[in-house]
């Protein structure tokens, strides 16, 4: 036994040993060489800031409901934003409060909103001073991105543009003569009204101005004094929670006397407000549903099957500074860094959107766009496009 024991001994030894080589780490040379793996990229917190009640309400269910389709569809490409929607409730004090608690609060990447541009000015504030980037669809007074500073564009054009499509438009059809009424304490009312003014009377036009405040419900006296001026054409700088009621009162007075105004006048209440009128009503604005071209055409299509209207201007533009920010997502991995992302926002460009190009390398981060005056004949029918300048 005990010579036995001595031979086996040496041979569990050597049985041992060579299985335990199976655990010895393979030479370097054999190793796979790992993969590289790209981090993936943070989830874009987006504050959005809407009129969801109050006076210009359906400027923001329409931009609402627009945002709601660009995130069905950019979640498909990758791109999948957290929307946090706050109601501004139509008051410019509280667009500036909701943007202070999203940036505090909620501790937002970048603020997309309102859509007056008295309400954005408010909330631009709040976006400088915290150097929070803050890119609104559709406001357009002239001067918001540049008191914004670079953390503030738009994706819209500005008032200085469609002030003189309006007048050129009143040229070319004979009116010589204007009564602009003006929202005294809108501002994108007072520039939009300046705009028309300065290109109007340098091309041999005249202009009268009168004016009512937001809110108010009885217009006669200002129909009676637009009435009295007796000119060829009156212009509505304001909303169209104002406008559309001013038309139905001045029906008697104003009869005969076509009106226009701009991009605050497209809403589909306008229709049901200015009632049984027979004026011959055109405003210019930024989309038209109905317009000769497929991918507005398909946009419609689709936006009037999921809610059951046609769409807006407003509903178009929320779609599309969804697409820019899928776009900006793609150079700025770290939306956290605000820097970066402000300036991926200024370098936007050829995103193609429902509204036309967007281009933000602009020196105030305005695209140049095209313009489309539309006419109130039981809609909002397209009559032409008006080519950027």
């Amino acid at each position: 036994m005990y010579r036995i024991g001595r031979i086996v001994a040496p041979l569990c030894i050597a049985l041992a040993a060579s299985l335990s080589g199976c655990d010895k780490p393979e030479p370097e040379r054999m190793r796979p060489e790992p993969k590289p793996t790209r981090p993936e990229p943070k989830r874009m917190r987006v504050g959005v800031i809407l009129p969801m009640t109050g006076l210009q309400s359906t400027f923001g269910d329409e931009s609402w409901k627009g945002m709601q389709l660009a995130v069905e569809d950019l979640r498909k490409q990758g791109f999948n934003p957290e929307l946090i929607l706050r109601d501004e409730k139509s008051q410019k004090t509280e667009a500036g409060n909701q943007a202070k608690l999203l940036i505090e609060n909620e501790r937002v990447h970048v603020l997309v909103g309102s859509v007056a541009s008295g309400h954005t000015r408010q909330a631009a504030i709040e976006a400088r001073e915290s150097a929070i980037p803050l890119i609104t669809p559709a406001s357009t007074n002239d001067t918001i991105t540049v008191e914004g500073g670079p953390y503030v564009s738009r994706i819209c054009f500005k008032d200085s543009f469609q002030g003189a499509v309006l007048a050129k438009f009143a040229l070319q059809r004979g009116w010589k003569s204007a009564v602009v009424v003006v929202d005294k304490g809108q501002p994108y009312s007072t520039g939009l009204a300046d705009s028309f003014k300065s290109v109007f009377e340098k091309a041999g036009g005249k202009t009268q101005f009168e004016y009512y405040t937001s809110g108010e419900t009885d217009f006669s006296n200002t129909v009676q004094n637009a009435a009295n001026h007796k000119a060829d054409a009156i212009v509505i700088t304001g909303y169209y929670a104002e406008g559309g009621i001013m038309i139905r009162q001045g029906k008697e007075k104003w009869a005969g006397v076509p009106v226009l105004g701009g991009d605050g006048l497209d809403s589909p209440e306008l229709v049901g407000l200015v009632g049984d009128t027979k004026a011959e009503i055109y405003v210019v604005s930024h989309f038209a549903a109905d317009a000769p071209d497929e991918r507005v055409r398909n946009f419609a299509k689709r936006y009037e099957e999921r809610f059951g209207q046609a769409p807006g201007a407003m509903a178009a533009l929320g779609y599309d500074v969804l697409l820019v920010l899928a776009d900006v997502a793609k150079r700025c991995p770290d939306p956290a860094d605000s820097k970066a992302l402000a300036r991926a926002i200024a370098e936007t460009k050829g995103v193609e959107c429902i509204t036309g190009r967007i281009d933000l390398t602009t020196p105030d981060r305005t695209p140049i766009k095209d313009a489309v005056v539309v006419k109130v004949e039981g809609g909002l029918k397209f009559q032409a496009t008006i080519p950027a300048q």
